[in-house]
């Protein structure tokens, strides 16, 4: 009986979970910022327009799933351009919202990968010229080993695309709820209870 309460104690303790970290811009100054300007406003991500050097963050309209300020690459119009998001520590899941204004038709991606470079797993999203909003993407790991995502608008005009809502999961200890640790008290209590009668 001591070792099955010693083993759910341990299990109770150590068991992780996952809270959730979303950048949605709103907080940050309309400008334009050099790629360490820009990383001084977050935590826990390091982000890189791998066309240039800047970060233009504005107040769109883009609906529905936009809200207030997005952030566009500066320059966008460079082939290739995308923005890469590396983690300080290892996550299972990140989404970010992508879209514009109807200039061009744009092919949305969201890829993700590990220590490695390996590709774990990816999102993609057709947004018609025609379009005035955007499409949130997400990846999902059943490992916690996603260590950087790419997401980028492939169009006409390269990689035109707004983003916003940068979502990804931080793991942490669990911490116990109050019922759970009255019941290892009381299991606790009930062992010495137990052993005191046996003596």
């Amino acid at each position: 009986m001591k070792r099955l309460i010693m083993v759910s104690l341990v299990l109770l303790l150590s068991s992780g979970s996952a809270f959730a970290t979303t950048y949605d811009f709103n907080a940050v100054t309309s400008n334009t910022y050099n790629e360490t300007q820009f990383n001084a406003l977050f935590s826990g991500v390091a982000f890189d327009n791998s066309g240039g050097d800047s970060f233009n963050v504005s107040t769109v309209t883009l609906q529905p799933d936009f809200s207030g300020n997005a952030v566009l690459n500066s320059p966008y119009t460079d082939a290739g351009n995308r923005t890469i998001a590396t983690f300080v520590t290892l996550t299972n899941f990140v989404s970010v919202t992508m879209g514009d204004y109807d200039a061009d038709d744009d092919n949305l991606y969201l890829n993700a990968y590990d220590n490695l470079n390996n590709l774990i797993t990816s999102d993609f999203f057709f947004n018609p010229a025609a379009s005035s909003a955007g499409k949130t993407l997400s990846v999902l790991s059943s490992s916690w080993n996603i260590a950087r995502v790419e997401f980028y608008g492939v169009g006409a005009n390269n990689n035109s695309v707004y983003w916003d809502n940068f979502t990804f999961n931080k793991e942490s200890a669990q911490v116990p709820e109050p019922a759970s640790i009255l019941l290892i008290i009381l299991g606790l209590a009930g062992l010495a209870g137990f052993r005191r009668c046996r003596k």
